[in-house]
C-alpha cells in the first residue's frame, strides 16, 4: 500500500476548495476538511471554514425578506 505525501493531500483538498468555489456548494470543501484534516496543516482547515462561512454569508445576503 503507497502512502500518499503531504503534498498529494493538499492538492487533493485544494481541489475540492476549487469545487467549492465554482459551484457555490459548500458540501465539498465540508467533506474534504473531513477526510483530509488528519494529513494537512491547521491553517487549511482554518481557511476552509472561513470560505464556508464567507459563502453563507453571501447566500444569506441574497435571500430577500
Amino acid at each position: 500500500m503507497e502512502i500518499a505525501s503531504n503534498d498529494e493531500y493538499i492538492y487533493s483538498f485544494l481541489l475540492e476548495v476549487d469545487k467549492t468555489i465554482a459551484s457555490g456548494n459548500i458540501i465539498y470543501v465540508k467533506n474534504a476538511i473531513i477526510n483530509y484534516s488528519k494529513f494537512i496543516d491547521i491553517s487549511y482547515i482554518t481557511w476552509a471554514n472561513l470560505l464556508i462561512l464567507e459563502i453563507i454569508q453571501e447566500k444569506l445576503e441574497h435571500i430577500e425578506l
